[in-house]
């Protein structure tokens, strides 16, 4: 498992200006998907991660808006990814070393876990492509264009965030899809805390 191509993708893009999305067609699916992830206030579920060199790993998720995520890796994988409102944090449950943390501002997390979600007018978004029954966004930072792309795939009939897929400069894809999503479900907040985590 390639937690730092992960991590490296998350971290690749900001939310800065709108790229080339703003035509009637990419505005209205961008206006759909906004109204769809705001009406999302919490999920769980099921993951599967497939890294760039054929390996996959798989486990739960959680999310909560605002700004709030957690990812834990089944065995043989003692890793967890948790965003607390602030921070985005790497914890090996296997090290005593402290979580790697970088700011959820900074990572393409903002766009999704914000409290309210903009699509159109936060930024990133470069193409909105349809195909078949599946929408996908495709998203890179306008400002710094060479640390790399994520994109956000949607299925439809009903309108259901599938996976993402993040690609490193050298090419490299990381795919996590959602195998499973229960929504506005109750989660407590303390079960995002990094360091709660870090010293498990």
């Amino acid at each position: 498992m390639d937690r730092r191509n992960f991590i490296a993708g998350l971290t690749a893009l900001g939310a800065s200006g709108l790229a080339t999305a703003g035509h009637a067609q990419g505005a209205d699916e961008l206006a759909r998907i906004d109204a769809y992830l705001n009406a999302m206030r919490s999920a769980q579920g099921t993951f599967v991660q497939f890294n760039s060199d054929g390996s996959s790993s798989q486990g739960e998720y959680w999310i909560k808006k605002p700004g709030l995520m957690k990812f834990e890796y089944a065995d043989p994988h003692p890793h967890v990814i948790v965003a607390d409102g602030t921070w985005v944090a790497v914890v090996d449950r296997a090290s005593n070393d402290e979580p790697h943390q970088y700011p959820i501002s900074q990572t393409p997390l903002n766009l999704i876990l914000r409290d309210r979600i903009d699509l159109l007018n936060s930024g990133a978004v470069q193409r909105v492509v349809k195909s078949g029954s599946r929408t996908t966004l495709m998203a890179v930072d306008p400002n710094e264009r060479d640390t790399g792309s994520l994109e956000l795939v949607f299925d439809e009939n009903p309108l259901a965030l599938r996976e993402w897929v993040t690609i490193n400069p050298q090419g490299q894809r990381t795919t996590v899809r959602l195998n499973s999503m229960q929504q506005n479900v109750e989660l407590p907040r303390r079960m995002f805390s990094i360091q709660a985590e870090a010293r498990r």
